[in-house]
């Protein structure tokens, strides 16, 4: 997984992501991490050895903030249905959308 600022087209440094699991009523993180400097998250194995649902959560209100900018979206949250350990997802963000895909090897 990677994170691009689309406003500069540099890597997204310190992003918090988070991963959730639907369970009972409520979503619940398995796994939360940060982007590094080159904008890669180092996403663990599957969380579960079950199917997702998964749901990928994007804190990019702190991270559009310090860069003196108002972002209209606080979060951008990704649901998927399937988790491939070998499947890269670049996503661009900007302070007014996002793009997301998935690309498989």
């Amino acid at each position: 997984m990677s994170v691009s600022d689309g406003t500069n087209g540099q890597p997204v440094d310190g992003l918090m992501i988070r991963i959730e699991r639907p369970r009972l009523d409520e979503w619940q993180t398995v796994w939360h991490g940060l982007t590094g400097t080159d904008g890669r998250l180092d996403r663990p194995s599957q969380p579960e050895d079950t199917p997702g649902p998964f749901r990928l959560i994007l804190e990019t209100g702190r991270y559009f903030t310090t860069l003196g900018m108002r972002p209209f979206y606080s979060h951008i949250t990704v649901v998927f249905s399937e988790w491939e350990t070998d499947q890269e997802i670049p996503i661009v963000i900007a302070p007014h959308g996002y793009a997301v895909s998935a690309v498989t090897p």
